[in-house]
């Protein structure tokens, strides 16, 4: 059974099995959130004549990409702690890098293609589990071609992770994992073609914190302690935020909130309906965490509070 492609999503397969044609160098896709890289990855697996790799960092992306590939009625195996699964021996095998780089030993039949999904995550450091993984990877199969997928190639503290773009820019220096970038696709080339819905902005003097005196740190972020320590200051903000929530969000199916710490979140819970509501954040167990996801997505719950859990490819029918 075929996949039924978009055009754009046919034109990044068609770019990667070109350029792995001619070159063995790390290429990267970028495709906006909601472009389905799932569809992409599934179609690049069901391609491949050798085995392959596809990992990711989070478990929901592990089993998100495993059904996609699964519904072509193409067998795969899952090697994720997180989902209770560990078999290596699939043709096509998807894994969380946690798992596969705890368990190399597992992962010694040669892969022809490793495919890293939300790839901006891979870090330079010699010792992170990324870094362990491709290392190992390599040493079995020297020629092994590798591809990543991202909707975000531009890092703050970090710049451009790939060197040169198909367009003929030069994004970075020769240190960058990817060499090139083979495909790219606006942003708002999926919104002038219906495939994502116009972003709508509210005609509204919108209540906001003012986060002007925090510094970044290297990569970017902002320490957890310095943001806890503004909004503590800025404390009596936070219930206008919430009640405008409330009010424009009241004729929703359902309402995500992204806070920006475990701190935050739970004084946004606290001022939300206690039967409508829910937090779920790192630190959260699990299987409680997908109980509650779950119960949201059967709007069941009315709003979900989440700390960076819920960024990276999160389904739900329409809110």
């Amino acid at each position: 059974m075929a996949l039924t492609l978009r055009p754009y999503q046919r034109e990044a397969v068609t770019a990667t099995v070109d350029h792995f044609r001619r070159h063995s160098t790390p290429a990267l896709i970028v495709l906006p959130t909601g472009a389905g890289k799932s569809l992409v990855i599934a179609e690049l697996a069901r391609l491949a004549r050798g085995r392959v790799l596809v990992l990711a960092h989070v478990k929901e992306l592990v089993a998100q990409n495993e059904q996609k590939y699964r519904a072509l009625v193409l067998e795969a195996t899952i090697f994720a702690a997180g989902l209770k699964l560990r078999d290596s021996a699939g043709k096509v095998v998807f894994g969380s890098v946690q798992s596969v780089a705890r368990n190399l030993s597992a992962f010694t039949t040669p892969f022809s293609l490793l495919i890293i999904d939300e790839c901006h995550h891979l870090g330079d450091d010699d010792d992170s589990q990324y870094q362990q993984v491709l290392r190992h990877l390599r040493d079995v199969t020297p020629g092994l071609r590798i591809l990543g997928l991202t909707a975000t190639p531009y890092r703050l503290g970090k710049g451009w992770i790939y060197h040169f773009h198909y367009h003929g820019m030069v994004r970075c220096d020769e240190s960058c994992f990817f060499r090139d970038c083979i495909f790219e696709l606006p942003l708002h080339y999926m919104v002038k073609h219906r495939y994502l819905v116009p972003p709508e902005r509210l005609n509204m003097p919108v209540r906001h914190y003012d986060f002007s005196r925090l510094l970044p740190n290297a990569l970017g972020d902002y320490p957890e302690k310095a943001l806890n320590g503004e909004l503590q200051r800025q404390r009596r903000i936070t219930p206008l935020i919430v009640a405008q929530i409330r009010d424009y969000g009241a004729a929703r199916r359902g309402v995500m909130i992204f806070a920006a710490t475990v701190e935050h979140a739970g004084e946004i819970l606290g001022l939300l309906p206690s039967d409508q509501a829910a937090l779920v954040s790192t630190a959260t167990p699990a299987v409680e965490r997908d109980r509650l996801i779950a119960t949201f997505r059967a709007q069941r719950l009315h709003y979900l509070v989440n700390v960076a859990v819920l960024t990276h490819r999160f389904r739900r029918a329409p809110c």
